[in-house]
């Protein structure tokens, strides 16, 4: 797919949106009321793949729910008053348990505040096996997708979940002003003390105190190494940016 046509694409609109949201709506099946719908909010991120990561305790009610039927389905969508203009994706799946240490990362990485309360025993990460989504971009273009359409194939980027963790370290150590001129001239976002907070096949996330912003690459990397590459061309591209007269 050409990178001036990506934004054409529902399915890879759709898992954008999936990748940029901090929050969702979660929907479960409600053990209180004999299986009627039960909707809540929840803090999300998201595997290289895209799949929705949740981290519940297991004393909230829809944690009780998905224990009884893992059925659920996340309703993504910008925070905005003209959020019904700007695009949803309605994800249908099933929340599985979920151990891998990477994903916990990346689920705190993006969520810094959760990092306290994610030590009880009682907080767990699920990951959510999707089985379709619904996805509206606007009037007229309405689209139910299979998985295959929305999430991403993985099998070649082994090597790059496995290295995010030190790239994301390395990047807020020893590179923080590329991270912040990354913010500033290819995003259009202001302000200091950006960090990075995830690398993945298809792109960057960013994130200072409450703010976040996504940066998508031009190509799909697999590997640290193109990883990197990939960095130092973005890098280079800021400053660019800051050569230009006012």
């Amino acid at each position: 797919m050409a990178i001036d046509d990506r934004d054409k694409e529902p399915g890879w609109v759709a898992r954008r949106l999936i990748r940029t949201v901090r929050q969702a709506t979660l929907a479960t099946l409600d053990v209180e009321t004999g299986g009627g719908p039960y909707a809540s909010l929840a803090l999300t991120a998201c595997g290289h793949d895209a799949a929705p990561l949740l981290l519940l305790s297991d004393l909230a009610r829809h944690s009780r729910n998905i224990a009884a039927d893992g059925r659920v389905s996340l309703l993504f969508a910008k925070s905005s008053r003209d959020a019904i203009a700007l695009g949803r994706a309605s994800v249908v799946g099933r929340a599985e348990l979920c151990d891998d240490p990477l994903l916990r990362n990346r689920f705190l990485a993006r969520h810094a505040s959760a990092q306290t309360f994610a030590q009880f025993t009682d907080f767990r990460l699920y990951r959510v096996a999707v089985d379709s989504v619904h996805f509206v971009g606007g009037f007229g273009n309405i689209h139910t997708l299979d998985r295959a359409d929305v999430m991403f194939d993985t099998a070649q980027s082994n090597d790059l979940a496995t290295a995010e963790p030190d790239i994301i370290a390395h990047m807020n150590t020893d590179h923080s002003e590329s991270v912040n001129l990354y913010a500033h001239n290819l995003i259009g976002r202001p302000g200091m003390d950006w960090r990075l907070t995830g690398v993945d096949p298809e792109g960057i996330d960013l994130s200072r105190n409450d703010a976040d912003a996504r940066l998508d690459f031009a190509v799909v990397i697999n590997n640290s190494d193109e990883a990197r590459a990939a960095l130092v061309e973005l890098a280079h591209a800021a400053r660019a940016e800051d050569s230009y007269p006012e």
